[in-house]
């Protein structure tokens, strides 16, 4: 009777439950098509089943867009059919690594029940696409379960990483080189790229055709470019630009430096360039004018270098100078320049300055020595003043000057006697001490006090300076007397002298300077100077600045009177107010600037007023142009204008172009100069220039450079204005320089791994060693010779040797190299006497081999039982094994035998494992007297 109750019960509750879907499966066809067809579908079978909460429906997916790393909301609809029933769940089910913000399951209360909100979360490396995030289950009791999928549309990111090599890359020249790379695919998509390589010029790529490289969403590829570098290739830096391509864009570019050395051009051959010529050019009036000149300059041994200078002939005439000049060649006396890291030796014409009170800018012909150490320094000149025109005049100058530091202050002393000739002839013989001290600010006070004795009289002078220098900022201020002032070799009498520099910030300067300076001299009996300037400037970006600049300038001086002038005075006063941008952008340039001003001038005859005479000077100049490897190509204007007293306005206007070192593509190595001006002068008066020039390479070091101008500014005594004609012939050749100082010896192979050369070990020709900064290459036969410092290792450059091959041994004289090869341990675990074998995890088992030196290398688990060295040079290896993160506890089984390297194959050996051996006891207690 209990039965058929319940069955009655049953089949009435499943009468009533498949009516209400019916009639909810036609409202909800509205909001989720093809949900009331699924539940029509369910009402007529759901008679059949046992219980409703069992059947799931799916329903139309909610479709979202987002990209990878964000959080989106959700807002999916309530099904009609579950508008009015008591209760109701939601749970939100996600797949895969996407997640959901707050509780996964809630009830939803009648009042809300037309639509529910989710967060979720889009992990970083979704892929691009449609993709299931997660599932929107809706459930009542006695009611089918209706899921609705939540589909998100990942959007695309594309995302090339390209990485090259940390280690620094060095080649040979005429050899080939290998330049790794990895290439990382940081989007969500797959890709296909291709490799483009940007190659300086003559290099050349071993691949003829790179198959594209296609990369899954975080897949790593490794690729490795031969490259071919051309025998003639000079030593330096060379730059390789790597882009990585996809079907309409650049997805990723990188460059890589590869420092080329060329053992030809390395070591002893690269000496001094010494450069011969002989030049001609013809004066205004056609008068010819030869020049011989002979140069030296480069490395003459280890660090020292030479600049040795001289020349023979004549350049009589402002033309002559003029063409010389355009060709390269220059009138000197005879000088030699022998710089080291550590002082200057000059001799010849030679000059330098010693202090503010004892003597700026002497310059005669003799010997100046500077040598300067880390706590001391120390410069000597003597020399003979230069003879001035008609005169042979020359009288004797000498100098010295020491700095000691005493930690971080710094005392110095001079001695000087400084003389030259002619109509004012200037003299000095002065002592002086001073001091350079910390102060506030992170600034540095500098004081001098000195006993000056010159032409007319002696005193004590003395200055000091407080200055601050950092990297964005600088503070100057100078204040000094020297007696004697200019007449005896110092700026002036009296001197005051401010400058300030300032970064406000990454884009904003400013910079300010005055200055005030009384002096006397033979032929002055006062002169006084005075000026400020004041330039505010700010970057724009992209190469770009804009300044303005404010500046005054006063001068005035009044002459003694003599056999031929009664004396006077006269002046000069201009003041100016402009604005300059300048702006680059790659090898293009723009420069302009803008001033408005007055000048005002003033004379003061003997016994009458000053005469005083003021006028606006204005002027704007502008250049362009592009400047590059392959020359400069410049278009100039100037436009200058004033006005008279009776106020006529008179504009002076220039316009010009130019070019310099410009490559001709059409004839190979030739480079042209080129000028075309045109200047309109005040009151009518006109003038142009032309010029043009070839500089063009022969053989065997040998050059031709013609040139050919007409200036307006050179005529003839007949007034005409001539074509100035000039040639320079050439030939330049670097020869080798001295035996340089250093460490040398052989970088050989060492073929039996004993770190030390026998007979039959062969040389590695190209291999590049290193000493600090210091650089060599081994010769044909392995030998090589650097310089440096001596308490510094040697080192070898492994990217320099063939594959296989790594550094070992020594790090001065004799360095060996050896081959490095793989070699493999099987571990072999043994049974224990009468039991079944051992089973033991062997992953964590670590082998270490050790040489001769004590040098370790550690093995890497490549299979279950097999240790791998992957780069063992050559030689014998004592093997060590910790095992203490076993499972089971093992020990080698004795003797351990050697692991012995000695060539190209892989070697291999077999190291058995023993167990812990275990004692075996009867249950009274008593041993069994036998060990298992």
């Amino acid at each position: 009777m209990t039965v058929h109750l319940r069955s009655v019960v049953t089949a009435a509750l499943a009468c009533v439950l498949s009516g209400a879907i019916t009639v909810a499966a036609a409202q909800s066809s509205a909001a989720l098509p093809g949900a009331g067809a699924r539940l029509a579908s369910l009402a007529t079978s759901s008679s059949k089943s046992d219980s409703l909460e069992d059947i799931e429906i799916t329903l139309p997916s909610v479709t979202v867009s987002g990209a990878p790393r964000s959080f989106q909301v959700i807002s999916i609809p309530v099904p009609e059919a579950f508008s009015r029933v008591m209760k109701l769940e939601i749970e939100v089910v996600p797949r895969g690594e996407f997640v959901v913000l707050g509780a996964r399951t809630r009830t939803l209360p009648v009042s809300v029940r037309s639509r529910v909100g989710i967060t979720i979360g889009i992990p970083a490396n979704a892929l691009a696409g449609r993709v299931i995030a997660a599932e929107a289950r809706f459930s009542s009791p006695a009611s089918a379960t209706l899921v609705v999928p939540i589909e998100i549309d990942v959007s695309l990111v594309r995302q090339i990483v390209l990485r090259r090599g940390s280690a620094a890359i060095n080649a040979q020249a005429g050899s080939d080189m290998i330049l790794p790379f990895e290439i990382v695919n940081s989007g969500n998509a797959r890709e296909t790229v291709q490799a483009q390589l940007d190659l300086p010029s003559g290099w050349a790529s071993r691949e003829l055709h790179q198959a594209p490289i296609v990369l899954g969403p975080g897949e790593i590829v490794k690729r490795r470019v031969r490259l071919a570098i051309p025998a003639l290739s000079s030593t330096g830096s060379s730059f390789v630009r790597i882009d990585l391509r996809g079907r309409d864009s650049v997805l990723g570019s990188e460059t890589a430096t590869i420092e080329v050395f060329n053992s030809s051009s390395v070591g002893r051959q690269a000496g001094p360039l010494v450069t011969t010529a002989v030049s001609h050019a013809a004066d205004e009036n056609g008068q010819p004018n030869s020049l011989f000149t002979l140069s030296a300059v480069g490395a003459l041994y280890d660090s020292v270098r030479i600049d040795a200078r001289m020349s023979q002939g004549s350049a009589k005439g402002g033309a002559a100078s003029n063409a010389f000049a355009r060709l390269g060649t220059f009138q000197s006396s005879a000088s030699v320049v022998l710089s080291a890291p550590s002082g200057q030796l000059s001799l010849g014409n030679t000059g330098t300055s010693f202090s503010d009170l004892t003597g700026l800018y002497p310059y005669g012909q003799g010997g100046l020595l500077h040598v300067q150490n880390s706590n001391w320094g120390f410069t000597g000149l003597g020399a003979l003043s230069l003879a001035t025109i008609g005169s042979t005049e020359r009288k004797p100058m000498f100098g010295l000057r020491g700095t000691r530091r005493f930690g971080e202050a710094q005392l110095s002393t001079s001695i000087t006697h400084l003389a030259d000739a002619g109509l004012s002839p200037r003299r000095l013989d002065a002592f002086g001490v001073g001091a350079a001290v910390p102060s506030i600010f992170g600034s540095t006070l500098k004081a001098e006090v000195a006993e000056r004795r010159f032409q007319d009289g002696s005193g004590v002078g003395w200055s000091s300076e407080i200055v601050r220098t950092n990297a964005n900022n600088s503070e100057q201020l100078r204040v000094s007397h020297a007696p004697g002032g200019s007449d005896a070799f110092a700026r002036a009498t009296n001197e005051v002298v401010a400058n300030v520099s300032e970064r406000l910030n990454s884009r904003a300067t400013v910079s300010a300077s005055a200055w005030r300076t009384t002096d006397a001299t033979s032929v002055f009996s006062g002169l006084k100077a005075n000026g400020y300037s004041l330039r505010p400037q700010y970057a724009i970006g992209g190469g770009t600045t804009i300044a303005v600049e404010m500046r005054s300038y006063l001068f005035d001086a009044t002459s003694r009177p003599g056999s031929s002038s009664a004396g006077g005075a006269f002046g000069s006063r201009e003041q100016q107010l402009g604005i300059s941008t300048s702006s680059y952008i790659r090898q293009y340039y723009l420069n302009t600037a803008a001033y408005l001003g007055n000048v005002t001038r003033t004379v003061t005859p003997v016994g009458q007023p000053m005469l005083s005479n003021r006028t606006p000077r204005n002027y704007w100049t502008t250049n362009a142009g592009w400047s590059g490897v392959g020359g400069v190509l410049e278009l100039q204007t100037r436009i200058e204008q004033t006005r008279d007293a009776g106020g006529f306005v008179n504009q002076q206007s220039m316009i010009g172009v130019r070019g310099e070192q410009v490559v001709l593509p059409w004839f190979g190595g030739i480079r042209g100069e080129g000028e075309l001006q045109r200047l309109n002068g005040f009151g009518g008066e006109n003038s142009a220039t032309m010029r043009m020039g070839l500089a063009i390479p022969l053989i065997n070091g040998f050059a031709l450079k013609v040139d050919a101008e007409r200036n307006s500014i050179f005529r003839s005594v007949s007034g005409r204005v001539p074509w100035i004609f000039g040639a320079r012939f050439e030939h330049s050749r670097t020869v080798p320089m001295l035996r340089t100082p250093g460490t040398s010896g052989y970088v050989y192979q060492d073929l039996n791994g004993n770190q030390r050369r026998d007979p039959g070990e062969p040389g590695v020709a190209g291999a590049m060693v290193r000493r600090g900064s210091e650089t060599s290459v081994a010769d044909a036969s392995g030998k090589y010779r650097v310089s440096g410092d001596q308490t510094r290792p040697v080192t070898i450059d492994e990217a320099s040797l063939p594959d296989g091959w790594t550094p070992s041994g020594s790090t001065s004289g004799d360095l060996s190299v050896t081959l490095s090869t793989s070699a493999e341990v099987e571990l072999i675990v043994a049974p224990r006497s009468g039991i079944s074998a051992v089973q033991v995890d062997l992953s964590k088992a670590h082998v270490i081999a050790r040489d001769s030196a004590g040098r370790e290398w550690g093995a890497k688990m490549t299979g279950p039982t097999t240790a791998t060295f992957e780069a063992l040079p050559v030689g014998n290896y004592k093997l060590e094994f910790d095992l203490s993160e076993l499972s089971e506890p093992l020990v080698p089984r004795a003797p351990v035998p050697l692991l012995v390297v000695s060539g190209k194959d892989s070697k291999s050996i077999t190291i058995t494992l023993d167990p812990r051996p275990i004692r075996m006891w009867n249950g009274s207690g008593a041993k069994s007297g036998t060990q298992k």
